[in-house]
């Protein structure tokens, strides 16, 4: 059944690491997220998977590479990653296309950071072909792993240990004539140690040590030039770049190189490779040094040597580089097709204002036409070169959450999500509805970008929400003209009454300097921008320009561009948010916040028409975990800490609303032994559920008012629990029955599955398991909260017969299932 559960949207980061990134020559990027490997397609600007096998975060990945020998015979068939939980993970396709760890790399003991795997010469055609792979760790080891043709696992062939020393970057390439395979390995004593590596015995011996740089080397890259020589790029932490020439000699005699454009003796170090019991001699020269970053240098890359069948390669030398200092710059001999001439800035690419920390990857697409950067916030940064006018012009790039997301929901329509997290934003996804009805997910807005890790919100319309953080007070947002107007021609949505609903509200929002809230910016206060719009380091940092978009925007417009205004912020709780919910006709909001007795625990409703305080509830003696609006409004539920539940009745008066308790759970009356963290209702209200630690789901209501169970009257158990292995932390309903009036129940479960239920009143069985979504299909961590589309029917078809569940966790993942009503 979970094979007809597809993944319509997934959204996430890439870790904060530099080696995190890898873009293959199948053109898929595979990245580090979370604990995670995720997929990429960059074409059609799409996570497709996610895997997980690692129980810590992914620090380095890396596709296989091919030698030039098996160029064609293996496109990017296996994947290598390390991770924080002291293993590496080799992952290879099955026949379906999906990868499968081949191979457990364990020895080291401490977190590895460091990856590198290359296929070593060889003619067999098994699945599995020879495979070498170098790993290095914190605990100051490098260990080479060897996997013999036809064999699964990987051998440790020889560990090399550094006393307290660290391996900062490694990098492996054949030796070109010889075949041999040379490692070069970037330590904390500033210097490059190359190494010759072989099948036997003794595996490993250093050859030579290239020195030069002041301060540790962070990124190492390998390409190899028409005529034999090696070029090596190096980036560190002195802010410069390196690079060597590694060539071929006769003998072992020192000799002076010659710099051809410049007529100035290079110095150059003769040293000896012995590949099988040949001895071939090689000198090391310093070709370049590249200044022009003003921070680390954590990423260098050098350009595909693309070849067009002939032996001749189609485009000049290049090396792409990355900083701290928000910059990526292109590298080239300044004489084309010179590559002894100087070495020139050619492009430089980078980030304008916002709140990032620079860059700590790059990469080429294998066609060299694209580049793609990662930054310190785990966001994508693409660019494509336009062949017409040799400029390269910004793409539409993946991303996502970069900490855990604690909590997300619908808008009323079921047009768009909205997520929350403990990186300090909330992200707005929606569908682009694109020509002849294709329709594909992206992330559209990021109307918050905070000071305090964000906790919860409530959606209270289609362009107003409610959000609460580690902080004392709830803040509400409502959408600016700007995104209104994009929202409407990306998603084929069209309002009524646009022009009144434009005319009331400012065009957008910015973030004052040292400031939480955000701004509202009107029309006149764009005036700034319209003569300087082609000066953009000019204008304040963190100002709002309009932009008129008709595709999702580019990670730079969503770092600056797409923030909504504060209307609003509501005081009155004694300690940090925690749970929110807004009544479905958007007219009340909810709050509750951290609390160690019942006088904070109490729950606050707030009148959203003149954001005064309605009633302040008193039912829960610790922290109410979820609160929940029934679909009609008429109650409201909330469930806590203190392992109890409450229901509150909406008995309106002539002064307005007003909530009283109708039923509560106690020591004797409830079922759950252990913290209830969430709870949902059914779509007609007459039912709903609870979830706690020690894995129970419970259904309440439906019961006859002459049933009495200690006081719970009409909502007593409905009938028996659902006991699972997993702590509950979520749950939704669907929004209607199935064929056979059962319920269908998501519940997402701590261990990051996501397991569905029918479940069906009256019956001696009444619990049915539909679907169960593992750890690659749903989160490999914590589920923190699930939740239904309001409405059955796809995205731009309506009739279909789709379910949408988005599911946010604790992973960094927000992910969209599209699950066929039909077929359950």
């Amino acid at each position: 059944m979970a094979a007809s559960c597809e993944a319509r949207y997934i959204s996430t980061a890439c870790n904060r690491t530099p080696g995190s990134l890898s873009w293959g020559k199948n053109d898929l990027i595979c990245f580090g997220a979370c604990n995670s490997v995720a997929i990429y397609d960059p074409k059609a600007a799409k996570i497709t998977n996610t895997y997980c096998h690692h129980s810590g975060r992914v620090n380095s990945v890396r596709w296989a590479q091919s030698s030039e020998s098996r160029r064609e015979n293996l496109t990017d068939t296996e994947i290598v990653s390390v991770s924080s939980d002291k293993t590496g993970v080799v992952w290879s396709k099955d026949e379906k296309g999906i990868f499968r760890p081949s191979g457990v790399l364990t020895g080291h003991t401490d977190v590895v950071t460091v990856v590198d795997a290359i296929y070593l010469p060889d003619n067999s055609t098994s699945k599995y072909p020879a495979l070498l792979v170098v790993t290095g760790s914190a605990d100051s080891s490098l260990k080479i792993w060897i996997r013999n043709s036809g064999n699964q696992e990987l051998t440790c062939m020889e560990t090399l240990t550094s006393g307290s020393g660290l391996y900062l970057s490694i990098k492996l390439c054949l030796l070109p004539k010889v075949n041999s395979p040379l490692l070069a390995i970037a330590t904390d004593d500033a210097k490059i140690h190359l190494y010759s590596v072989a099948t036997e015995p003794p595996i490993l011996c250093h050859i030579h040590a290239l020195v030069g740089h002041e301060d540790w080397i962070r990124s190492i890259d390998i390409t190899l030039t028409d005529d034999g020589d090696v070029l090596l790029a190096s980036g560190g932490q002195d802010m410069l770049i390196r690079i060597w020439r590694l060539s071929p000699r006769s003998g072992a005699t020192n000799v002076s190189a010659f710099d051809r454009s410049k007529e100035i003796k290079l110095e150059e170090e003769i040293f000896s490779v012995n590949s099988n019991g040949i001895i071939s001699y090689w000198a090391a020269t310093v070709d370049s040094v590249l200044a022009g970053h003003e921070g680390w240098v954590y990423s260098v890359c050098w350009h595909p040597r693309v070849n067009n069948g002939f032996g001749k390669e189609v485009q000049p030398l290049s090396l792409l580089s990355a900083s701290l200092d928000k910059t990526m710059v292109i590298w080239a001999p300044g004489l084309e097709n010179d590559e002894d001439s100087v070495w020139l800035e050619k492009a430089r690419f980078g980030e304008v204002g916002g709140n990032t920390l620079g860059f700590y990857g790059c990469q080429f697409a294998p066609d060299g036409h694209s580049i793609l950067a990662h930054g310190y916030q785990g966001s994508f940064h693409l660019w494509h070169l336009d062949s017409d006018t040799e400029s390269w012009q910004p793409g539409l790039s993946v991303g996502g959450h970069f900490d855990e997301v604690t909590d997300l929901g619908w808008e009323p329509g079921g047009n768009f999500v909205i997520s929350v997290s403990y990186d300090q934003t909330s992200r707005l996804h929606a569908p682009w509805i694109q020509d002849k009805g294709k329709v594909s997910w992206h992330e559209l807005a990021r109307p918050q970008v905070h000071g305090y890790d964000i906790q919860c919100l409530a959606i209270l319309s289609r362009y107003q929400y409610a959000s609460g953080a580690e902080e004392k007070i709830v803040r509400l947002f409502k959408a600016p003209g700007n995104f209104i107007e994009n929202f409407q021609r990306i998603c084929g949505v069209h309002e009524k009454n646009i022009n009144e609903l434009l005319a009331a509200m400012p065009t957008g929002a910015s973030v004052p300097s040292l400031g939480l809230s955000n701004k509202a910016i009107f029309n006149e206060d764009t005036s700034l921008v319209a003569g300087e719009s082609n000066q953009p380091n000019e204008l304040p940092e963190g100002y709002f320009t309009p932009v008129c978009l008709a595709e999702p925007p580019k990670e730079e417009d969503l770092l600056q561009n797409t923030l909504w205004p504060e209307v609003q912020k509501l005081y009155g709780h004694g300690y940090e948010l925690y749970s929110l919910a807004a009544s479905h006709d958007g007219k009340i909001l909810a709050s509750a916040c951290k609390a160690s007795s019942s006088q904070h625990a109490a729950i606050i409703l707030w009148d959203v028409q003149n954001w005064q305080q309605l009633q302040k509830l008193q039912s829960h003696e610790l922290t109410v975990t979820r609160l929940a609006f029934s679909p009609n409004d008429k109650y409201l539920l909330s469930v806590s800490r203190d392992r109890c539940w409450s229901v509150f009745e909406n008995q309106t008066n002539d002064t307005g609303p007003c909530f009283k308790l109708v039923a509560s759970t106690n020591k004797t009356t409830g079922i759950h032994t252990r913290i209830i963290w969430c709870c949902a209702w059914t779509h007609d209200s007459k039912f709903f559920s609870t979830g706690s630690r020690e894995g129970k789901i419970v259904i309440w209501g439906g019961q006859s008012t002459t049933k009495e169970e200690a006081g719970l009257g009409y909502w007593s158990s409905a009938t028996s629990p659902l006991l699972l292995k997993e702590s509950v932390t979520s749950l939704s309903f669907a929004p209607k029955k199935k064929s056979d009036e059962s319920y269908l129940l998501a519940a997402g479960l701590e261990n990051g599955h996501i397991v569905l239920y029918s479940w069906q009143h009256q019956k001696d069985d009444p619990w049915s398991l539909i679907m169960s979504l593992n750890r690659d299909l749903a989160h490999h961590l914590t589920v923190k909260q699930l939740a239904f589309r309001p409405q059955l029917g796809d995205i731009g078809n309506k009739k279909s017969p789709t379910l949408l569940l988005a599911s946010a966790g604790a992973d960094h993942i927000v992910k969209i299932h599209s699950i066929p009503f039909d077929g359950l």
